[in-house]
């Protein structure tokens, strides 16, 4: 891989930490508008990286059965792949519902389950960084088992949130809803 690749997936995903990190702080439009921004960079760097991490895979395994090199995706991508489905359903949320949000007519839950999403997914992203900051990834292309069984974990997390997190956008966002107190 050329010398700039992997400092534009790297840029990536601390642009959309820094996107998060400036959602988490400010309110209403400007919170919902860094969220959007951070899904969307994130999804950037994991494309790049699942670029890697397929023509790795297709590399090595030229010579062996369609089926084994889908095993090998799924082993080695499918952390990644969720990773995109979560954000690509949470991105939509976020879009469809967007006039509910900035006008803070959304359930108390939704604040709650938006932050352990956003944390889940720097956790993510962190472990994510510190396994491709590695030389054995700059050469290789792959992560480690355990590091892939932990992203999994963690997408899993992740995608349990954001289905709870549509449950209260689509079923508990109401036009009168206020709290008083």
């Amino acid at each position: 891989m050329k010398e700039w690749y992997p400092t534009i997936y790297k840029s990536l995903i601390y642009a959309g930490m820094t996107a998060f990190i400036i959602g988490t702080f400010t309110n209403s439009e400007t919170s919902l508008g860094a969220y959007i921004s951070g899904y969307s960079v994130f999804t950037l760097g994991i494309m790049m990286i699942l670029v890697i991490l397929f023509s790795n895979i297709l590399k090595i395994n030229q010579n062996e059965s369609m089926l084994r090199i889908v095993y090998e995706i799924i082993l080695g991508g499918g952390p990644f792949i969720l990773i995109l489905a979560v954000i690509s359903f949470i991105l939509y949320q976020l879009i469809n519902y967007k006039d509910n949000i900035i006008s803070g007519q959304v359930a108390p839950g939704y604040n709650s389950f938006s932050n352990i999403i956003v944390m889940l997914l720097l956790i993510q992203f962190y472990i994510v960084n510190s396994n491709i900051n590695t030389e054995k990834f700059e050469l290789t292309g792959k992560i480690s088992k355990v590091t892939t069984s932990i992203i999994y974990l963690l997408g899993v997390l992740t995608a349990i949130c954001s289905i709870i997190l549509y449950t209260i956008l689509n079923y508990f966002s109401t036009d009168g809803f206020n709290i008083m107190g």
